[in-house]
Parts: C-alpha cells; sequence; structure tokens
C-alpha cells in the first residue's frame, strides 16, 4: 500500500518528514520525542512539521499509519482463517522491525487511510467466517487488541524465558504447586509457540461464536399455551 504523497510548505513532501520521524523514534525512543525534537533529527524546522501535522500527536498519529502501511494485505481468495492469520503475522513483523514506535498502534482509534483499509480486510475476514455484522464491531476489536497485545508483550520482554531470579520466588513460594510444575515448561517456551497459540485460541473463538449464533437460529421456539 502506497503512502500518500503531498508536497507542502518548502516543497517538502509529507511521507518522507513521516519516515524520518519514525527512524528517530527508532532511535531515541517515544519517551521525550515531540515535534522540536522530530525537527532537529530531520533537519526542518518545528513550524514546517506543525504546517504538516499540526501537533505532536498529529505526527504521531501519521507514524502509526506509517506502520499500518506495511501490512500485507492478504489474498483475497484464501479462506478467512488464512487471511486473518495472514495479517497477524504481518503485525508481528512490523513490532519486531519498529519496537519502539509499535505502542503507537495501541494508541489511536483510526490512525489514518492505511488503516482503514487493513480494518476492512480484518472486518471481511471475521463477516466471512459467518458472524453477525452487529457483532463484528465488538469481536474484531477484541480479535485486534489481542493480537497487538501479543506482540507488545513480545518486543516488551513479556514472553522471553524466565530469569533464574523468577524461578528461585516461584520455587520459595509453598502455595504454588502448578506453576512450579508449569516450571520446565515455561523455560522450553518459544515466543513462536505463544505466537501460534494466540492465532488458533482466536479463531477458535470466532468459530465458536459462529456456532452459537447458528445453533440459536435452529433451536425451535416453544409455543406457549394459555393456562386456564
Amino acid at each position: 500500500m502506497k503512502a500518500k504523497h503531498t508536497r507542502g510548505q518548502r516543497g517538502l513532501v509529507e511521507a518522507e518528514l513521516v519516515h524520518a520521524s519514525l527512524l528517530e523514534v527508532e532511535r531515541g525512543g517515544l519517551e521525550g520525542f515531540g515535534l522540536r525534537c522530530a525537527a532537529r533529527a530531520i533537519g526542518c524546522d518545528v513550524a514546517t512539521l506543525s504546517y504538516h501535522f499540526g501537533s505532536k500527536e498529529g505526527l504521531k498519529r501519521a507514524i502509526a499509519d506509517r506502520l499500518q502501511s506495511e501490512v500485507a494485505a492478504p489474498k483475497p481468495h484464501s479462506t478467512w482463517q488464512t487471511r486473518l492469520t495472514a495479517m497477524a503475522r504481518s503485525y508481528r513483523q512490523i513490532a519486531k522491525r519498529y519496537p519502539n514506535a509499535f505502542p503507537l498502534l495501541l494508541r489511536f482509534w483510526s490512525t489514518g487511510p492505511g488503516e482503514m483499509q487493513i480494518c476492512e480486510e480484518w472486518y471481511r475476514a471475521h463477516f466471512d467466517a459467518g458472524l453477525r455484522e452487529t457483532d463484528i464491531p465488538a469481536v474484531g476489536f477484541a480479535t485486534y487488541a489481542a493480537i497487538l497485545g501479543v506482540c507488545a508483550g513480545e518486543i516488551g520482554g513479556l514472553l522471553n524465558k524466565p530469569s533464574a531470579e523468577a524461578l528461585s520466588e516461584v520455587e520459595g513460594q509453598s502455595d504454588l504447586p502448578l506453576t512450579k510444575k508449569l516450571l520446565p515448561a515455561f523455560t522450553r517456551l518459544s515466543e513462536d509457540e505463544v505466537f501460534d497459540a494466540a492465532i488458533d485460541i482466536l479463531i477458535s473463538g470466532i468459530e465458536s461464536q459462529v456456532a452459537k449464533q447458528s445453533s440459536r437460529k435452529q433451536k425451535p421456539r416453544v409455543r406457549r399455551t394459555k393456562s386456564h
């Protein structure tokens, strides 16, 4: 998906400003990032960035939309499960490529044109699964947030293997019998296993929701008789 190139003040291309700002976030992180910081790194003045994006939040939203543009569009004729999985894996790749900027995707209801197209594909997969249109917003949001959360957890260190100190703390507790029993599995667990499990659970959950809808439709209505 190509980014829109619009020229504004001093002939600077907006997409180039966004890309340069993204690189600055990856270099220095989101903490302390703002128009002044970005302008200094890019080599332009703050007024130029204000002209294009209006504010620090506007620039961050544009960076988030730039990340969304890297989500690979799924093959249209594949199954809904395959399409949903492909998009989820795209988000994981983006998280690994841009770990400092990735949290911006969890910040905005909509980042712009880049996300809208992906949202359309995401909702379409849920629709093709058989979900009612009235259920798609809630289920779609839940599955989307879950995938972003797993990605954020992976790059943030949540899925790292437990340290020797953490293992020692668990072993020192007397009221954690199941957790102690599971410790060997945690030490062998890979990030790929966790991500694959998350996708399987999401797909199974959608299929279960569709099955519930179907059973409610097929359930015969009981005719009530008047009592005398």
